[in-house]
């Protein structure tokens, strides 16, 4: 009898059941990336939360944080420079904002390494392995190494009703391939981020994976929700309904977020008075900063924010050609009054010491500035170049007013402390409390492997 009830349910019928948008089992890597099942950090860490700030196509390292004012002109480019509120230390002069800030700043100007294109490059920025190939064409996969994010989900997941990781304000693409890097691969789909798409810039922002359908309220929420039981055992016996054998383990949670009202206040940006949306400025990369410190606020423990969301994007920094006007013009100024807002907030909320800040992109440009010719590097233009560049770090226990490493006399190599985008996995992870050597994933191939091979720079932290 159990047998033909079984044969009676159809993934039709499972599906309407389940059908309550975040709920359904046709939502389920929605439903699965909710949920934080984990065991507890390897250390205490003061450190609560990260905000990385990713420049998708990967920004100039010369023309802003290691500028090279004694370099030839056709190394230098147009900017001039400016001095920082770091003695002896400068940037370029289309980012004042940020030049105030040097003091509180973690320099790293030796960063580099072997990945010339985008995919690959941003895999290996935002998950610190170097395991993947270095072609244009790299889609992402469940057997991906996890971005830093899924492992800050499971390893140190928030206490509250909320996500542990959210990514916005879109997903990070090269041509039609998705970047590989910026899910929970081989820990599992239940670590994705939640991810926001909309610009929260828009008049009328709103997440509308939260809303509940006009025509149900709670009582019969509940009501499906003791259909549960149901919808496990047809699940656990049609395992070829896709997704259905997890929807056991994240839909209690997923109830439970729909409900959070910390994760809708989180997400109510027009709450904040006029003057901080201004001051982060009023555009995508301003308010989704200013949306990443209300999501740390409310207790989610990593955001990822993208500036640019694939090489074709006018507002993405893949600077083949017109860099300089792209960067003067549409690019930095955004960025100068958005970190540095996102920065000082942090800091009068009294958030910056237990926030990590990172900013960052997959590699820098190349020295040398391009004449027009026959290749996709326009006049005008920096080609890619990831043997240096820089990153910046803030808050998390770091040291303020850090310079770390330099780079040669045209910013090609690092000159001392060369440093690896492991290396940076490495420390973001110790920052947060999780070993990175000793706290182990089962790989592609079901070996036991640390999180990151990587070394904390220790010069890093107060």
């Amino acid at each position: 009898m159990q047998h033909q009830h079984l044969r009676r349910v159809t993934r039709r019928s499972a599906l309407r059941v389940g059908g309550l948008g975040l709920f359904g089992l046709a939502s389920g890597a929605v439903v699965e990336r909710l949920a934080a099942e984990a065991p507890a950090s390897s250390r205490k860490s003061p450190v609560e939360a990260v905000i990385l700030l990713e420049h998708y196509g990967a920004p100039s390292h010369i023309d802003s944080w290691d500028p090279k004012p004694d370099a030839p002109a056709e190394i230098r480019g147009e900017f001039g420079t400016i001095e920082t509120s770091l003695p002896g230390y400068r940037v370029t002069d289309i980012m004042p904002r940020m030049a105030r800030l040097c003091d509180r700043f973690c320099i790293v100007r030796s960063m580099g390494h072997k990945i010339f294109n985008h995919n690959p490059g941003t895999y290996q920025a935002l998950t610190g392995s170097n395991n993947v190939r270095d072609v244009v064409q790299v889609a992402a996969g469940p057997k991906d190494w996890p971005t830093y994010g899924a492992v800050v989900a499971k390893y140190r997941p928030p206490v509250r009703h909320v996500p542990g990781f959210v990514s916005l304000p879109h997903v990070a693409y090269d041509q039609v391939y998705r970047c590989p890097g910026q899910w929970g691969g081989l820990l599992g789909s239940r670590y994705d981020p939640f991810f926001v798409t909309q610009d929260p810039s828009h008049t009328g922002f709103r997440v509308t994976d939260f809303d509940l359908p006009t025509e149900l309220n709670f009582d019969r929420l509940a009501d499906r929700r003791r259909l549960l039981g149901e919808i496990d055992e047809v699940a656990r016996a049609a395992d070829r309904i896709t997704q259905s054998t997890r929807v056991d383990v994240n839909y209690g949670r997923a109830f439970d977020l729909l409900t959070s009202r910390e994760l809708k206040k989180a997400f109510d940006i027009t709450a904040e008075p006029a003057e901080v949306r201004e001051r982060y400025g009023r555009n995508k990369l301003g308010q989704s900063l200013l949306l990443s410190r209300r999501l740390v606020e409310s207790g989610v423990r990593f955001v990822t924010c993208f500036s640019g969301s694939n090489p074709g994007d006018p507002l993405g920094w893949d600077t083949h050609k017109d860099n300089f006007r792209r960067m003067r013009d549409s690019l930095m100024p955004a960025d100068d009054q958005g970190f540095s807002a996102l920065i000082e907030d942090l800091e009068e909320r009294g958030l910056l010491d237990s926030t990590l800040v990172i900013w960052a992109g997959e590699f820098g440009r190349k020295p040398q500035i391009a004449e027009k010719g026959p290749t996709f590097v326009g006049a005008g233009g920096r080609d890619h170049w990831p043997a240096c560049y820089t990153i910046v770090m803030a808050g998390g226990g770091l040291k303020r007013g850090c310079v770390y490493g330099s780079s040669d006399i045209i910013g090609a190599y690092p000159s001392d402390h060369p440093t690896t985008p492991q290396d940076i996995a490495a420390t973001i992870y110790h920052a947060l409390g999780i070993d990175p050597h000793e706290t182990r994933i089962s790989d592609q191939f079901e070996r036991l492997v640390p999180l990151s091979e990587g070394r904390v720079i220790g010069e890093l932290f107060a």
